[in-house]
């Protein structure tokens, strides 16, 4: 059986900003129809999500974020994941993937012009109160951390503890990074960060409901039917 991919979220906190422009309006303007100057933008740079597991218990393995990292330029930012009623606030014009320990994270950078319509939400970035991102993806399959398996066709159950392992799934097969947004709620500690200057149809669910419809459509009985079945 072929199955729909995982299409969700994951969010986290904001934590800071940074707006000097300087030496990237040339990656900048490759997104552009016209040469911007930087006075015409603020530059932020997000901590976008990350290898650590994380409230609905899943996790990216570091291939994934390299994916991640990637697919992101080019990507809109937008507010609340409201692919549907909004226009994007800006564009993710690069990417890196930052370590810290054993945490590995997906930072791409972020363009918003400077626009009368951009002018509260620069603010409210600046101004830490717009505080959480988060990004909007599809993955194909959630492998278990205790078996490896498909979690669909296992018993385990995220969050609960077998043996001294506590299960989570690993999402494997990112296929698309929909866009990063601005969120009220985080799930995965992912923010803004901080920097000194000078120096859509498809929706997107939590983790364990977008897993429990999964599992649910993947043991589903098959019907077989014929219509000359019916004559007979």
């Amino acid at each position: 059986m072929e199955l729909e991919p995982f299409v969700f979220s994951q969010r986290g906190v904001v934590a800071g900003t940074q707006e000097n422009a300087g030496d990237r309006m040339e990656e900048v303007n490759r997104f552009t129809l016209r040469t911007l100057l930087p006075e015409e933008v603020a530059v932020f740079t997000l901590d976008l999500c990350n290898n650590a597991v994380d409230r609905h218990y899943s996790r990216f393995p570091e291939e994934e974020l390299e994916r991640i990292n990637t697919l992101t330029p080019g990507r809109p930012l937008m507010e609340r994941h409201d692919l549907s009623g909004s226009l994007p606030r800006g564009t993710f014009f690069r990417s890196r993937l930052h370590r810290e320990g054993d945490r590995v994270s997906v930072r791409p950078e972020v363009y918003v012009l400077r626009s009368s319509g951009n002018r509260d939400f620069i603010l409210n970035i600046e101004g830490g109160v717009y505080r959480e991102t988060s990004i909007g993806f599809s993955f194909q399959r959630p492998e278990c951390s205790v078996c490896g398996k498909d979690l669909r066709t296992c018993a385990h159950v995220p969050g609960r503890r077998y043996g001294n392992e506590v299960c989570h799934f690993v999402m494997r097969g990112v296929m698309e990074v929909l866009e990063g947004s601005v969120v009220p709620a985080g799930s995965q500690g992912t923010r803004f960060v901080a920097q000194q200057h000078g120096n859509a149809r498809r929706a997107r669910v939590p983790a364990v409901e977008a897993l429990a419809e999964g599992r649910a459509l993947f043991h589903r009985p098959i019907e077989l039917w014929s219509a000359g079945w019916a004559r007979e």
